[in-house]
């Protein structure tokens, strides 16, 4: 092959590099975001109690230490409840998620895809009616527990503004059981078991701080 090959692919090289330094334009950048949207939980059903859909509500703190990635923290709490054949027999349940979370944008488009990955704790809080005992032991009106989780995610993101953005995103849930404490039976037989992964589809609108 020729010198002059040699020296137009050297420049396509550079002036690619160049392009990828010049985009770094979020160095040092941080944003705040609220998220809301469905929860939907995975799993066969197992006795008479279902566990239902229910809502999903999120804060994110990010950093973006360059325009392709982020690191960052998630506060979630997400309701949903047991629909038994009795309704006098629902129990309610609320889960709080904490992650710590990363993120990858393959892009600098305005319209950014992104996927991500996240571990923390999750803490459930289960408001029994009727006599709720679980499998081992009788438990206090409102019972909590706390349980390891990992996530996985991924979505689009929408530059709307210098200040705001838009997200949709679709995230999974994989829980650690904590034993006995994710199977409950009440009184009358009527058997609640909580699924261990879940999904939530969000869409989220955040603020990005000066640089």
């Amino acid at each position: 092959m020729s010198l002059r090959f040699y020296t137009v692919l050297i420049s396509i090289i550079l002036l690619n590099v160049s392009r990828v330094f010049s985009q770094q334009t979020t160095v040092g950048h941080f944003t705040l975001g609220l998220q809301t949207g469905v929860l939907m939980p995975l799993g066969a059903n197992k006795g008479i109690a279902s566990e239902q859909m229910g809502i999903s509500n999120a804060l994110t703190f990010k950093y973006f230490p360059s325009d392709y990635f982020a690191m960052g923290m998630t506060i979630g709490m997400m309701n949903n409840h047991f629909m038994a054949q009795t309704k006098a027999n629902n129990v309610s349940i609320t889960q709080v998620p904490l992650t710590f979370d990363f993120e990858w944008y393959p892009t600098d488009w305005v319209v950014k895809p992104y996927v991500g990955m996240g571990a923390g704790l999750t803490f459930f809080s289960v408001k029994p009616v009727g006599g709720l005992i679980n499998t081992l032991k009788e438990i206090p009106d409102t019972y909590t527990t706390p349980g390891y989780l990992l996530t996985g995610k991924a979505g689009l993101s929408y530059q709307l503004s210098d200040r705001f953005s838009l997200t949709g995103e679709g995230k999974y849930f994989m829980i650690a059981e904590p034993g006995e404490a994710f199977l409950w039976q009440q009184n009358d037989g009527t058997v609640y078991r909580q699924f261990s992964n879940k999904a939530t589809f969000t869409l989220g609108i955040h603020y990005h701080f000066d640089e």
